[in-house]
């Protein structure tokens, strides 16, 4: 008997280490797959979750201090969305071509004055 309880001690550290490796496992899996699921640029065909947020790059547009313009959305790609910028309305259409800088294209499709 005396051996049971000589051993105990030893059982339960191992037994709190393992716990805390799965945990932490455990944690950097969920804080891993969340954000590879935010930043991924497509889904596997069949997956039936929540759309992933891409970045698009709108062609042809530029911001007041140079910068190209981009929007973050979930829309699919053939979308065609409206930008306002300060004097003129634009649409653009959302494509799947990636750009060097890891966002897709986003073409324009007509311009309004």
């Amino acid at each position: 008997m005396n051996v049971f309880f000589d051993a105990l001690p030893e059982f339960l550290g191992a037994l709190g280490a393992a716990v805390a490796v799965g945990l932490a496992t455990l944690i950097a899996r969920k804080l891993c797959g969340t954000r590879l699921a935010l930043m991924s640029p497509s889904r596997p065909t069949g997956d039936l979750s929540a759309p992933a947020a891409r970045r698009f790059t709108l062609l042809e547009t530029a911001q007041m201090n140079g910068g190209t313009v981009q929007i973050t959305t979930t829309r699919p790609a053939g979308t065609v969305i409206t930008y306002r910028s300060d004097d003129r309305i634009e649409r653009f259409e959302l494509t799947d071509i990636p750009l060097h800088d890891g966002s897709f294209a986003a073409e324009p499709v007509d311009r309004y004055r």
